[in-house]
This record gives C-alpha cells, structure tokens and sequence, in this order.
C-alpha cells in the first residue's frame, strides 16, 4: 500500500527525495553514499511511534546495527536549525470504512511531517530543547490538502485549509447535500463559503500524539448543547448562505477530525508492518529454547529466525530445502527438532514408574520383571511413558543433523553462511504481508547463492506472502537473477515453479553522493530485463572492464 517515501535533511540526504517503494526495491550505492538512510529513516519513525521519543540513538526494530546518535546526529550534516522532512505516500485502493468514503476518487494520499528544535531568534537551537513535530500536511492530486503547524503550547494548529481543492469540494458538497434539507450544492454555494471556513480554520487545534496528531478539535464552542445532537440542518431560502454556513460550521471539523484519525490509523499500520535484518546476522545462544530473555539484535541480528524455524514445521521444511539442495547451498545437514523434558514434567506417575524401573534391575526377584527384564525395560516402561507423553511439556530445541554421519551438531557448529542465509529464508517464507528491509542480504554468500535469493525474494513478495522488500545491496548477481526472470515473464519461458515478475513490480535505485547531498536516482527497467538508462558514474561497470 506504500507507494513513496520523501526523505529530507535526513543523514545524507539534503534536498528531499523520493524513494519509489514497490514489491522489490533495490538500493544500490557507493559506500557511505546513502544507502542505508532509507531504511534507517522508517526505522526512526517506527521507533517514534512506539515511544513517543525522536531524540533517539537506538530503535528496538534495529538493535545494535542501528545507531541514529540523537536528532544532533541524525540530522543533516549536523546542523540542529534544520527540520527533518519525512512524507509518506500510500495507495488509497485498500482503504475501507469512512476513510474510504471520504477520499473515493482519490488514488493516491501523501501525510508528511516536519521535526526540528525550537529556534530563538539568531535561528539557534534553544538551550536544553529537544526535538518536536513542527509539521503536518497532506497532500493529494499534487496539490496540499491541509496544513498545520506547532504552537508554543506545544499543540497543532490548521494554517491551510484549500477549500477549492477537488477533494475538499467533492466532501464539503457531499457533506452539504447530505446533511442539509438543499437538494444540491453549486458553485456559487461553495464561492459564499470562504469566510466560515476561514473561521473555522482559526479555531481547530490538534493534539499531537506519538508522531502524527490525535486527529482534530473546534475551540470555537459553536458544538455544544443542541447543535452537537443534529446531523440534519435545515436551509431557508432567504438565508441560504447562512444556514450553510452554520451548518459547515458544526459538520466540517468532525469530519476532517474522521479523515485524519482514519488516515493515522492507516498510516501507523503501514509503519508497523515494518521488520528489519541488519548486514551482520548472528546465531542466537546455543540453547536459545532455555534463553531467559531475549538480546537487543533478537530481531535486527537474526536470532528470532531460528525459533521461527523451531516452532514452524513448514518453515523448517523449506529451509531445509535451502540447506540440502546442490543448486543452493548443498550443505550436509538439515533442521530438526530434538524433544525435551523438563523436571515438572516428572510428576508422581512418572516418579513410580523410575521407582518401579530402579527396583527390577535390582532385584533378584524375577516376579518383578515378569522374567524377561528386557521386554519390561524396553517395552512394559516405554509404553508406560508413552501413554503419558500427551501431558508432558514437550520442549522442543534446534538442531542440526548432519546426514552424512547421522550426528546432531549445534547451529552454532556450522559455517557462517548459513547464520547468514537463514534469517533471510524464514523472513522470505514465515512473514506475510510485511515490508522487510534487509541490508546487505548477500553477505558472506557466493555469487550462486547470491542469485538464488533473487526468486527468494520474487516468490515472496509476488506469491502467496504479498510481501515487501527494501533491499540495500551491492550484488549484480541478485539484480541479474531478477533481471532475467522479467525477460522470461515478457517471452514466456518462465521455469517451471518460478513467480512471474513485471517491470511495474521492481523499483532500482542509485544513490549517487554529492557535495550538496546525495541524491536518489531511480534506473527504469524495460520488460526485455534491461536497464533503460545508463547507471550513474559507471557502477557495475568494473565487471566489464575485468572481462575485456
């Protein structure tokens, strides 16, 4: 549902940027160019709305591989007197409910925020303050759609209210028609409402929440006893203007209070879809079922993966299909899963049946075994346990086989490219529906693999997961993968059990540093699986000079 992300003043970026997000987006960059901001800038934001906090240093999303230093940090080239730009655009397509109704012919809605430090009068940070939301705007057919700013009472107020923008019209005449005894709304009924909408622009506030505002509240105290109770007014021919205008009055500000509640709402969801990988994944503790919490990189550095494949049959099946497979990472060994007791489980029954098993091998007394002690151990007790299993707690704890000699090794035990690999498949496989931003997913893996992940990520996002990938990345091998499954798309030789992939479905970007900040420049795919516009300072060129 995301369609764009707006970026400014932010890390490396000065002048705002847009960031195309589709099925698959893939961040290319030199180093230190920029790259990661993108992601680093949702992580903010995701934090911020749990928190409240935008003085942050680390986020919960990123651990340790996210270290944001504080607004002085993250700003732009450090320079406190800057506000950040954040915007979002999001597909109205899926919107339901009321957000639905009042934004019906609209295909697209951008909400955006502006954070910065309060200035004293030389344009300086003032001393001990911390950073706030300065801003808040939507905008929709290119156009800005309302405006408010922070007062020093630390709430928002309305600057901005277009009346003759297309979307405000089409709700303030349907508002009208269908709240008034008026069988229709002209333009000329529109035209005489300029100055009760300048009214009651003046006395809308909004208190701010975590990151956008609670929505929106008339201090004009016109709501209140009878007036709060109608929803239908009536209109008078000879105070026609008047009575609309009394009417726009009471049913106006609910309204816009509905759209940006329902917007929030919408907007917090997309957000909190969010999940991320850092460029290093680490193994979890060697017995991670025991762990009695869990470590700041649970998420960021993978571990969570390996207790998604614990408890998830389907999911370890597919890994395991990674692991074993010689045109992936054709490793001996595979996931399983190893049951274990604990002492709660050995309750009274289980007590009497080790003292039972205690007193058979130590007795003389054949009776106690019936005369055959190895069908007793071996059968009598083990059907005994057996019938008990079902009340048991059965822990259950990861391990790895390795099938050329049958021997159970830990996770910790094996090379680093599975550490590396398997975060990124149980990502891939576990998660529906999430926008997953992963730096340097080809780390540590060899070019092969490097490809393999690129239908990973197709089949995830364009199959029956409907995720989302940002992807920051230096593999030509991944891009190439990608590249070659939208020409077999377009000529129709997809392989058998590979996800179609279209052009309209990839966003490729480069961002290219600059002495003003850098810049995000977006390279057009063809459906032959070319680029349509050469790649910024020659990246990837070095390949080809290599070969010839």
């Amino acid at each position: 549902m995301i369609k764009s992300l707006f970026i400014g003043n932010f890390k490396a970026f000065a002048e705002t940027q847009q960031i195309q997000v589709k099925p698959i987006t893939l961040i290319f960059g030199a180093n230190s160019a920029g790259k990661s901001s993108i992601i680093h800038s949702l992580a903010l934001v995701h934090e911020a709305l749990r928190t409240g906090e935008l003085d942050m240093f680390r986020t919960d999303l990123g651990g340790s591989s996210i270290d944001l230093g504080g607004f002085r940090q993250y700003i732009h080239r450090r320079q406190a007197n800057r506000r950040m730009d954040w915007r979002l655009t999001l597909n109205t397509k899926k919107f339901q409910g009321r957000l639905r109704e009042l934004l019906e012919p609209v295909s697209e809605i951008t909400a955006g925020v502006t954070i910065g430090m309060p200035l004293d009068d030389m344009d300086q940070p003032l001393r001990g303050a911390r950073p706030n939301v300065f801003s808040y705007e939507l905008e929709s057919e290119g156009k800005t759609l309302l405006r408010m700013s922070r007062r020093p009472a630390g709430h928002l107020a309305l600057d901005l209210l277009p009346y003759r923008h297309p979307v405000l019209q089409r709700i303030i005449k349907a508002l009208l028609e269908s709240s008034t005894t008026t069988g229709k709304i002209t333009d000329k009924d529109i035209d005489g409402l300029e100055m009760p909408i300048a009214e009651i622009i003046a006395n809308l506030r909004a208190p701010m929440g975590a990151f956008f505002p609670k929505g929106l509240k008339d201090h004009s105290g016109e709501e209140d006893g009878e007036a709060r109770q109608l929803s239908f007014f009536p209109v008078s021919k000879g105070y026609r203007q008047e009575d609309l205008a009394k009417a726009l009055r009471l049913i106006l500000p609910r309204t816009l209070d509905e759209l940006i509640r329902e917007l929030n709402t919408q907007l917090q969801s997309e957000i909190n879809r969010l999940q991320y990988l850092g460029p290093l994944r680490s193994y979890p503790a060697r017995h991670f079922a025991f762990a009695e919490h869990e470590d700041i990189n649970w998420y960021a550095g993978g571990g969570y993966a390996w207790d998604v494949a614990r408890r998830n049959q389907e999911v370890r099946s597919k890994v395991n299909t990674w692991l074993g497979d010689k045109e992936k990472l054709s490793t001996p060994y595979e996931l399983s899963i190893r049951h274990l007791l604990t002492v709660d489980d050995l309750d009274a029954d289980h007590h009497e049946i080790i003292a039972n098993l205690e007193t058979a091998v130590t007795t003389d007394d054949e009776d106690a075994y019936g005369g055959d002690l190895f069908g007793y151990l071996y059968i009598d007790v083990m059907k005994k346990i057996k019938e008990r299993e079902e009340n048991l707690s059965n822990v259950q704890e990861l391990v790895l086989i390795d099938r050329r000699t049958d021997t159970q090794v830990s996770h910790r035990d094996v090379g680093i490219g599975v550490s590396q690999v398997l975060p990124i498949l149980v990502s891939g496989y576990a998660s529906n529906n999430k926008i997953i931003a992963i730096e340097q997913p080809e780390i540590h893996l060899h070019p092969k693999l490097q490809a393999e992940l690129g239908d990973l990520f197709i089949n995830s996002a364009l199959g029956d997961n409907q995720n989302t990938f940002l992807l920051e990345t230096h593999s030509e091998h991944l891009i190439l993968r990608i590249l070659r499954r939208i020409r077999e798309t377009t000529d129709g030789e997809l392989p058998e059990n590979a996800t179609p992939i279209t052009p309209e479905q990839l966003a490729v970007l480069y961002v290219q540093p600059g002495k003003e900040g850098s810049e995000v420049i977006h390279i057009p795919v063809n459906k032959d699986g070319e680029f349509d516009r050469p790649w910024p300072q020659g990246f990837f060129a070095e390949r080809a000079k290599e070969l010839f």
